[in-house]
Formats: C-alpha cells, structure tokens, sequence
C-alpha cells in the first residue's frame, strides 16, 4: 500500500427514535472521509457487521500453504 494515499476515516451515527412506549427504531448512519456512504436501520446494520465479518475472516490459502495478505 502507497504511503502517501490518506487512509479512510470512518465515522458511525446512531440516531435513536422513541415514543410513549419508549425506544421506537434506531438508525445508523456510516460516513467515510465525511461523506454519507450508507443509512440503515439495526437490523439491516447488525447484517452488514456479519457479512463484513465474514469477509474479513475469509482468507483464502495460496498454493504454498499459506494465508494470503491484508
């Protein structure tokens, strides 16, 4: 990876709606470099954090037997 390029920052917004029968739904809103990239509801975000998890624990074996590189 270049050194020069900037590494991504990423932000995460809960939001939190309530009513008289008190927490109504929750939002989150995922930002990187201070642009929205995603707005989806806890359910939808705890999906996205079990994919992203499996995709970052999915490293596949090279012919050599070892695991690749990040």
């Amino acid at each position: 990876m270049d050194d020069n390029v900037e590494k991504a920052v990423f932000r995460v917004q809960k939001t939190s709606y309530y009513n008289k029968n008190g927490l109504f739904i929750e939002e989150f809103q995922i930002c990187m470099n201070g642009c929205d990239s995603i707005m989806c509801q806890r359910e939808e975000f705890e999906d996205l954090y079990k994919i992203m998890g499996i995709a970052l624990n999915d490293r596949k074996e090279e012919t050599n037997g070892r695991g690749s590189r990040i």
